[in-house]
């Protein structure tokens, strides 16, 4: 018989990557790359406001004009790989931004911008075209930066299972999490369903899964999908798993074939018994979720168990997950956005002050890929 945890708690926005072709004759890029104003010359190592940056604060860009608030980031170095045979090149950016790439092999490939005013470096997946260098695509619109990404949301919460006992909380919990992210208030350019026990299947998660990610058109798009119910050592339980053979269940490598076509970022958050194995790379799939397209943050480390607690009406990690997104509390930089790493950092701090002392605590993990601080909610 398969071997269980208790009841989990999953948040997943995705982030992959398509296939491309070796091209007979190189090709290359050109662009500039933006910074907001006063942002360009702090550094990191300084501790300056520099170090809280986002992918969201930097643009990259065919326009030699910065839009209003924006400056050219300077020396930054910027290296273009191409994803299917790993081959690649760099320059740095001259005063006003600029950088022009040669020998580059065409297809999909990954453009990466790294400074020292960056905490992280910044990526972005371009098309390189055979034999020609060319701009970038514009990303502007009037001369100011048109945010074109979409986020889609799939809510799950199953507390009455058809083969299995019920668990308290995941009905309260997926409702509060569908009330923040599919809300009116979210200023994200999104749209989601919530699916709950009966209409939780296997077929019917995956099919949510697919029908968002036939919609996904670009890679700064967001795939969302929150699971509240039953889990184990990788993997999760829809409404019908019987909990007999792996057949029923939702596998780490599974739910990873299903988002993997999706063009836009990846990240994955699981609150659950067990849940930090959904990114441990062992046991049933290898390296399932652990690569630089994902980031995961689970609400307790691997041999711990996750706890219901009747006074916040449903899960800990869930309750302040809620609590961090709502009115901003997670916003760390007061940017109005919230990002995955600040609600870990928030959830994390929260949970440990809940739990001072208590035998039963559990604790929250985070594998951050590349993509930790992207935008998940924005309240502004």
């Amino acid at each position: 018989m398969r071997r269980f945890g208790s009841f989990l708690v999953v948040l997943l926005i995705a982030s992959v990557l398509a296939g491309c072709s070796v091209p007979l004759i190189p090709g290359g890029v050109q662009g500039y790359v933006y910074i907001r104003t006063g942002y360009g010359a702090q550094s990191a190592d300084e501790g300056g406001e520099g170090a809280t940056f986002g992918e969201v604060e930097v643009l990259i860009s065919a326009e030699q004009t910065a839009p209003n608030g924006y400056e050219p980031l300077v020396d930054a170095l910027v290296h273009v790989a191409n994803v299917r045979t790993g081959m690649g090149n760099h320059n740095y950016t001259n005063f006003q931004g600029y950088f022009m790439i040669p020998n580059l092999d065409a297809g999909l490939s990954i453009l990466t911008v790294s400074h020292h005013a960056l905490r992280f470096d910044v990526k972005r997946e371009i098309q390189v075209h055979s034999g020609e260098v060319r701009w970038l695509e514009p990303i502007y619109t009037d001369g100011w930066y048109q945010d074109q990404s979409k986020t889609y949301y799939v809510i799950i919460g199953i507390e009455n299972y058809k083969y299995r006992d019920s668990v308290p909380g995941p009905l309260e919990d997926s409702w509060r999490m569908h009330s923040m992210l599919n809300s009116s208030g979210n200023r994200l350019s999104h749209e989601g369903m919530r699916l709950t026990d009966t209409s939780a299947t296997k077929s019917a998660i995956r099919s949510a899964i697919q029908s968002y990610v036939n919609k996904g058109k670009s890679s700064s798009d967001h795939l969302i999908i929150y699971f509240s119910g039953i889990s184990g050592i990788d993997f999760l339980s829809p409404y019908d798993d019987a909990g007999l053979t792996w057949n029923t269940a939702i596998t780490d490598g599974e739910l990873e074939t299903w988002v993997k076509p999706f063009p836009g970022k990846v990240t994955l958050i699981i609150d659950g018994s067990h849940s930090a194995t959904m990114a441990d790379g062992s046991v049933l799939w290898p390296q399932a979720f652990k690569k630089y397209r994902y980031t995961v943050l689970t609400g307790a480390q691997k041999n711990e168990q996750v706890n219901y607690d009747q006074v916040l009406g449903g899960s800990v990690f869930t309750h302040f997950l809620w609590e961090g997104l709502k009115n901003g509390k997670a916003d760390a930089n007061n940017d109005g956005e919230i990002t995955t790493r600040e609600l870990y950092n928030y959830t994390w701090g929260a949970m440990d002050s809940y739990y001072w002392g208590a035998p039963d605590k559990h604790t929250p993990f985070m594998y951050a890929g590349d993509h930790a601080d992207t935008a998940i909610y924005k309240y502004r």
